[in-house]
């Protein structure tokens, strides 16, 4: 099999030309054959689903110019003098390219090709979140929770869809932050929310990081993309499945996942380890557990935005644009439109009142009460912040801004300009500072 590094597609490997969009292809080896995620050239194994990469010996003479063209951006005096959007390959990474569909989009002449893989509520859960400039909510989950979790009681969901849809990188429980600290090689760490006392938890590699209680579920990348659980002390790790797993959503007594052993199928499972379920026979990504229903994006149908309830019997479509990084809050759900070039719009939750939110190629979403926080693709990946009415768009910071997770009024987010080191800024683009 041969991968398009331009498109992402599955080709024969007979193949020169992609079959999809016809560009010539070019051997790399860090690109997953599984979930088609591109990894650094020091990879032996794909960090987002544990797949053996295709390595041998002469690989880093076969990479691709478009990685090449990425870790430019690691290099800060390369990333000095050369354009973001040029440092960066944006078509390649996260499992999809912000594209158009009716024909190929360039920004500073980069190319983005359309992608072809890819609790009870709150009684305020009902209306869009409008108060507070920044994160009133807190470390909510599609605002179902309100302040009650993350603050003063254990959570009763382990994350926000936001940071689950953007790798949970961090999570938040009471007075304490857990996350992957890229500074020791995306190991288990937590510290207070005011930065001190920082200790180490797990020498693992750990993404999709979920607190509640006295446990931490989260994805092992140290034992190819396994669910495993450990107490918040660092006791009693314990490997829960020997299944590769994604986008892992906990919601009171129940692990939601993505199962990349079993071609992308949603599952669930107690948070005891029992009773495993699968509950839906499509291949999926992004999904958001929210009051009942799983919304997720149909890889089987062309990536269209689809909700089920939490026992698989209902499903419905929502819309029928190819979507990704989807955020449910409240009766509003808002996404990047990969069939308007990437932009951000929103929809209510039963598929009416379709709006564009904005006219940037965006990436990265995470949406946390009336603000939506993004990567602008458009402006190089750097980290802005928009209303969720099209409002007050507002640059923070001219980093290259990936997997942004928001926790109370600190943005975390990967820069890709400082070999994705773990950075946080206040809400108001204010106190920047490296945390690993």
């Amino acid at each position: 099999m041969r991968i398009c590094q331009n498109c992402k597609t599955r080709n024969v490997d007979e193949s020169v030309f992609c079959r999809k969009c016809g560009t010539k292809i070019e051997e790399n080896p860090f690109i997953c054959t599984e979930c088609l995620f591109e990894n650094t050239e020091d990879s032996m194994f794909c960090i987002k689903c544990g797949t053996k990469l295709a390595v041998e010996g002469k690989a880093a003479q076969t990479i691709a110019p478009a990685a090449g063209n990425r870790n430019a951006g690691y290099n800060k005096e390369t990333a000095k003098q050369a354009n973001a959007s040029t440092a960066f390959d944006y078509n390649v990474y996260m499992n999809g390219s912000p594209a158009a569909t009716a024909q190929d989009t360039k920004v500073n002449n980069v190319n983005f090709n359309k992608a072809t893989t890819p609790a009870p509520a709150n009684t305020t859960a009902t209306q869009e979140m409008v108060t507070g400039d920044a994160n009133t909510v807190g470390n909510t989950v599609g605002n179902t929770v309100g302040n009650t979790v993350g603050n003063t009681v254990g959570n009763t969901v382990g994350n926000t869809v936001g940071n689950i849809v953007n790798e949970g990188v961090v999570a938040e429980q009471g007075d304490w932050i857990y996350y992957s600290n890229s500074g020791d090689k995306g190991t288990l760490y937590k510290e207070r929310t005011n930065g001190t006392d920082k200790q180490k938890i797990s020498d693992e590699v750990c993404f999709c990081i979920n607190v509640i209680g006295e446990w931490i579920y989260y994805r092992n990348n140290s034992d190819g993309g396994k669910l495993y659980k450990i107490r918040i002390d660092g006791t009693e790790r314990t490997k829960m499945l020997d299944d590769s797993v994604d986008c892992v959503s906990v919601v009171e007594n129940y692990i939601y996942f993505v199962n990349y052993s079993d071609d992308k199928k949603i599952y669930k499972i107690k948070i005891d380890g029992s009773e495993k379920q699968k509950i839906s026979e499509h291949k999926c990504m992004y999904i958001n557990v929210v009051d009942g229903w799983i919304y997720y994006c149909n890889i089987s149908d062309g990536q269209k935005m689809y909700k089920m309830t939490t026992d698989g019997k209902e499903e419905m479509e929502i819309c029928e644009d190819e979507s990704m990084h989807i955020n449910v809050i409240g009766d509003w759900i808002y996404y990047r439109n990969l069939s308007d070039g990437g932009k951000i719009y929103k929809i209510k939750t039963d598929g009416s009142c379709r709006a564009k939110v904005n006219d940037d190629i965006s990436s990265f979403v995470n949406v946390v009460g009336r603000w939506i926080y993004y990567g602008n693709i458009t402006e190089g990946v750097k980290l802005y912040k928009i209303k969720t009415d099209g409002t007050d768009k507002k640059m923070l910071n001219k980093d290259q801004s990936v997997s942004i997770n928001v926790v109370g009024n600190w943005i975390y987010y990967r820069n890709e300009f400082e070999g994705r080191k773990l950075y946080k800024i206040q809400t108001d683009g204010t106190q920047r500072q490296e945390v690993c």
